[in-house]
Formats: structure tokens, C-alpha cells, sequence
């Protein structure tokens, strides 16, 4: 048996955390949240470091354990020898201590801590520690860890509840990360080998290419990686639309992958963030976020990733805002499957794919004449798919001017940015 951590202390003479009613702080920093983070180490970072801010302090760690293994990992780690990714066994350090006690403990210095990992020349060998339990409703699947700056702070009990505070957003943090983990692996398990008996009910419902022989798309590792497939995320709350939609898409021949499929758009996003996939195919009718604003967050979490949707009423003003943030497509919710793979095709390339409806609605393309040459040379030159530079080399002239062109040349026209001029210029029907 090793020391038995002391009880939290309360002494009169105890040097206080840096703020004596520390409610209202952490209750701000809860409230706004974790804003601007990626991923879960620097949203676990963030909230580690602003713990042992209030709490006067500066080093500490958070780990994740693994009671079927019976170790745990050190997730983020503030000090001068970094320790994230390591693992260590559930029998030492103050993690260990934690887990055995089930709650929170103190030691007045490090170097009681049982099988502690730091050496006597490390500064914080004597200084006073904190480790509280990371839990959830199945149990501590973590332990926040605090040291003192020097060996005369004293750790009380109301530090404790400060970082228990903390370490409840911890564990809601770590529960989110593994909650949308299990749902994309649960969604590539479905696209990858299920795709006959959704095709199968797609056929069942009559759904749009429905007529086609219902058969599962075999496509060999050594295919994949020579044509490079591209990769789709498809989106809609009916799982029926899903499945007909992936049916569409994965016909032989089409060169697509679907590798995730997501009932609303906060899976969509975390999905996303994770895969990095080339197209995401939705509908405007989205049951979390407008359009627009799919796209846009869209377009924060994988920059890289193009979107088509699907549409009803052509007169929707809807399209036009989710044109301008980028929207890369526009489908009508009847269009057949070659015109969707071939929406698919022409998004990641950069192009963009309007129904013969919107087209209709929105018009046909200015007239010429209210264009300038030198105006009608930048168009040509954007409807045949070169960026700016290009244009500028192209004609002479630079990137601000040409900049200055394709916004009069928008404006003119009234298409909302230029992949829709050059769906308006050479638009493929569907």
C-alpha cells in the first residue's frame, strides 16, 4: 500500500485560488464554450489551461483511462517535459490515485504520489498536487490534474470543486468526440457494405433511378487506388433518400465512393471534419441548419469539400443565398442518376451543375453588348476555368484588375459567383 493522499484541506491560512467566488467565472467560460477549437486535444488543452489559470497555476495534465487494459493516456500535458500520447499503467502516478479513490485527491507534494513518474530534479517533485475524476454516467474515464506553482499553495476543497467544474466539460467533450467517432464508423460501415440491400429499397419505393438492376457495386483495392474515386458524403434525414441516393451514385462505372451518409447536418460536419470528403450531396430542405450555413460552416471544417444540392421549387429563394456561399450545384430533387454522378464529376471540378429549371428562372446570360471586350475576354477566359492569376498572365494585366472585371462581369450578369456564370455560359442540363 502506498501514502494515502491527505483529505482537502480547508486551513485558514491556506493562500486562496485567484478568485474567492469562482462561480461566475466558470460559469462564463462554460457558457461561450469552446469556440475556435478543432478536434479534441486542443479543446481538452483549452480547458485545462483555463483551470489551472483560476486556479493560480500552470502545469498539469488530462488523461483518458482504459480499465480493460488497466492504463491510461495522457491526452494534453502542461509542463516543461510534455508527456502527451504516452501511457502509463492504472497503478501509478496521480491518475492512478484518482481512480482508485473514485473522487478527487490532493497530495501535500508530488513525491508521495505512488509510482509517480517525475524525478527529484524535476520542480515539481515537492510541490502540492490536485487530481480530480473525469466521469460519465458509466463511470471515471479520466482524471484532470493540477500542480501548484509553489510548495506553499495548498489546494482546498473549494479548488476542487473549480476543477471538477472543468473537468465535467472534460468528459462532455470526450463523450462528443467518441459519440460522433462510433457514428462515422458506423456510417462507412453502411456505405461500404451494405450498398445492395439499400439499393434494394430504393427500388422498393420507386425512388428516382429506381428501375435500374438493383446489384451491389463491387470495386477492387487496386481500382480505388488507381482512379482515385471520388469521395462523397451524402446527407438527408430520410434514410430511404439516403439509400436511393447512394444507389445512385455507386452504379459500376460512376468512379465515386460514398463513404459516410448522415441523417442531419451536425453529423454532416463532424463527419466532414474527420473525412475530408470531396462532395457532400444534400438537400436545401435540412433539418438542423439553413442551406446557406451548412455550407458556410461547411466550408470552415473541410475547405476542400464541394457541395451539390437538390432542390424543389426552382423560385426558392433559398439557391441564391446558398449560391453565394458557395453552393457548387443544383439539382432537381426528380433528376436522374447520370445527371447527379455527372453533378458529382463537374463540382469536383470545379465547375458548376444547374438544373434546366434554374436556368429558366434565373435567365438566360446578359446580353454582350452591356459587356466591355475587355470584359468579355476576362469571361471566356473564367467560363474555360482559369483563376485569376491565369486570366492576368493571359491578358497583360493584374490579379486586382481582373478581380475588378469578374465583379462588374457578375454584376452585369447576375450570376452570383462564377461557377454559376459558367453554368450559365455552358450549363449541363439535367
Amino acid at each position: 500500500m502506498g501514502p494515502t493522499p491527505t483529505h482537502l484541506p480547508t486551513p485558514r491560512n491556506a493562500p486562496r485560488s485567484q478568485t474567492d467566488e469562482p462561480g461566475d467565472e466558470v460559469a462564463l467560460f462554460l457558457a461561450t464554450g469552446p469556440t475556435g477549437d478543432t478536434g479534441l486535444g486542443p479543446l481538452l488543452e483549452r480547458i485545462l489551461l483555463r483551470a489551472a489559470q483560476l486556479l493560480g497555476c500552470a502545469m498539469g495534465s488530462i488523461c483518458t483511462i482504459d480499465e480493460t487494459a488497466q492504463v491510461y493516456r495522457k491526452e494534453v500535458d502542461l509542463g516543461d517535459e510534455c508527456r502527451a500520447g504516452q501511457v502509463f499503467s492504472l497503478d501509478e502516478g496521480v491518475t492512478g490515485a484518482v481512480v482508485r479513490a473514485g473522487g478527487s485527491v490532493v497530495f501535500s507534494e508530488y513525491s508521495k504520489v505512488p509510482g509517480g513518474h517525475l524525478g527529484r530534479d524535476d520542480a515539481r517533485y515537492q510541490r502540492p498536487v490536485i487530481g480530480v475524476p473525469i466521469r460519465l454516467p458509466s463511470g471515471v474515464i479520466g482524471a484532470c490534474v493540477v500542480f501548484a506553482n509553489t510548495s506553499e499553495r495548498l489546494f482546498t476543497s473549494q479548488d476542487a470543486r473549480i476543477l471538477e467544474r472543468f473537468a465535467a466539460q472534460a468528459a462532455a467533450a470526450i463523450a462528443d468526440f467518441r459519440l460522433h467517432t462510433v457514428a462515422i464508423e458506423v456510417n462507412i460501415n453502411l456505405a461500404e457494405f451494405h450498398t445492395s440491400e439499400r439499393a434494394a429499397l430504393a427500388h422498393r419505393f420507386g425512388l428516382p433511378g429506381g428501375d435500374d438492376p438493383c446489384r451491389p457495386t463491387h470495386v477492387s483495392i487496386g481500382r480505388l487506388t488507381e482512379t482515385h474515386p471520388h469521395r462523397v458524403l451524402v446527407m438527408h434525414e430520410r434514410a430511404v433518400i439516403r439509400a436511393g441516393l447512394v444507389h445512385l451514385l455507386t452504379q459500376e462505372g460512376t468512379g465515386i465512393q460514398v463513404i459516410a451518409e448522415c441523417g442531419d447536418a451536425a453529423g454532416a460536419l463532424a463527419a466532414a471534419r474527420y473525412l475530408q470528403p470531396d462532395v457532400v450531396v444534400t438537400d436545401i430542405d435540412l433539418v438542423d441548419l439553413p442551406g446557406a450555413d451548412l455550407i458556410e460552416a461547411l466550408a470552415r471544417t473541410s475547405p476542400g469539400t464541394a457541395v451539390v444540392l437538390l432542390v424543389g421549387d426552382p423560385h426558392d429563394e433559398r439557391i441564391r443565398r446558398a449560391a453565394h456561399s458557395g453552393a457548387r450545384g443544383f439539382l432537381n430533387r426528380s433528376t436522374e442518376g447520370h445527371s447527379l454522378v455527372r453533378a458529382v464529376d463537374s463540382a469536383v471540378a470545379g465547375d458548376a451543375v444547374l438544373s434546366r429549371s434554374l436556368l429558366e428562372m434565373w435567365g438566360e446570360p446578359a446580353d454582350p453588348a452591356l459587356l466591355t471586350s475587355r470584359e468579355r475576354e476576362v469571361r471566356r477566359l473564367v467560363e474555360g476555368g482559369l483563376r485569376d492569376k491565369q486570366i492576368g498572365t493571359e491578358l497583360g494585366i493584374s490579379v486586382k484588375t481582373v478581380e475588378k472585371h469578374v465583379g462588374t462581369i457578375l454584376r452585369k450578369t447576375g450570376a452570383a459567383n462564377r461557377t454559376m456564370l459558367a453554368g450559365l455560359a455552358h450549363p449541363h442540363h439535367s
